[in-house]
């Protein structure tokens, strides 16, 4: 399973949406994203679930947009992220500890993630004519519980527990109509812990976390 190197897998789903006005002022939007279905990666078939597939859970989102103002806009959206329906993803490591179902195998161990729903709420604050700042807090379910006998060991390679978000960003207009963009993101440090599988009672407490910070920087101009 290790040093495998890169390796590459086409995959197809679909997309759809609806964004209107339902006032002057309120605006709602609406999509779906279908399971993205990639072929198996074939250098990870003895480590992911259904001999090396990976493929993108569906997800769908609902939200609601209100100009309060002329210069606030507040936007409220709603997220569901599927990700039990994908085995490599949602399959439980006691799958491999208990059922013995080894790695790479149709029924084999996942990450143990469950379904999650995210709830984003944002605003953006027409400062001048040439600045627009933007603020936003999402929330969301810890996909990762420790519930599942070896889970947070086997999450070491992919430790998603953060639960909270903020966004800061603002978007400034240049004289000439070109504008540039900032956004900054932090994820709060969040963890999970669970005593490692055959260890005595309240012994080898093995724990995850992750906390993240991202700074984006965009520059655009009009043709």
């Amino acid at each position: 399973m290790t040093n495998r190197g890169n390796d590459d897998a086409y995959g197809y789903g679909v997309r759809i949406g609806y964004m209107g006005k339902i006032t002057p002022t309120v605006t709602i939007g609406a999509a779906y994203a279908s399971k993205m279905n990639f072929e198996e990666f074939s250098k990870y078939k003895g480590l992911f679930a259904e001999q090396g597939d990976f493929d993108i859970p569906e997800n769908y989102n609902l939200g609601v947009a209100w100009q309060a103002t002329p210069a606030v806009k507040l936007a409220l959206d709603y997220q569901r992220i599927n990700y039990g329906k994908v085995a490599s993803v949602g399959n439980p490591v006691s799958n491999l500890l208990v059922l013995g179902q080894p790695l790479g195998s149709a029924n084999g161990p996942g990450f143990g993630y469950s379904n999650i729903d995210v709830w984003k709420l944002g605003t953006e604050y027409k400062y001048s004519q040439n600045l627009t700042l933007r603020a936003g807090y999402s929330h969301s379910d810890n996909p990762i519980s420790g519930s599942d006998l070896g889970e947070v060991l086997f999450n070491i390679l992919a430790p998603a527990v953060i639960e909270n978000h903020v966004t800061l960003g603002f978007t400034y207009t240049l004289s000439s109509g070109d504008e540039v963009s900032m956004a900054y993101m932090h994820g709060f440090k969040n963890d999970v812990s669970a005593a490692r599988p055959g260890a005595p009672f309240g012994t080898n407490v093995d724990t995850i976390e992750m906390y993240q910070n991202s700074l984006g920087i965009q520059y655009s101009w009009k043709m």
